[in-house]
């Protein structure tokens, strides 16, 4: 009688993938638009104060998101 025991295949699991994909490419796309907007209204010098703290809460917000992410245990 064999005591072997069954291994685990560890693959790749395509939702997690996509999601990965998807998140990258919406900060990515987020990050263009950003700058997008910062060179049509000159630059930092000109921006207004409302754009200012939308753009600081954002990031905020950003930082935030990956603290959380990385203090919560996973099941």
């Amino acid at each position: 009688m064999s005591h072997s025991q069954p291994t685990r295949s560890v693959g790749i699991d395509p939702i997690k993938t996509a999601l990965g994909v998807f998140v990258v490419l919406g900060v990515v796309l987020t990050a263009i638009a950003g700058y997008a907007i910062l060179q049509s209204v000159g630059g930092l010098a000109t921006m207004s104060a409302e754009l200012g703290m939308t753009l600081v809460f954002g990031i905020l917000l950003v930082v935030t998101a990956a603290a959380v992410h990385r203090a919560t245990p996973a099941r």
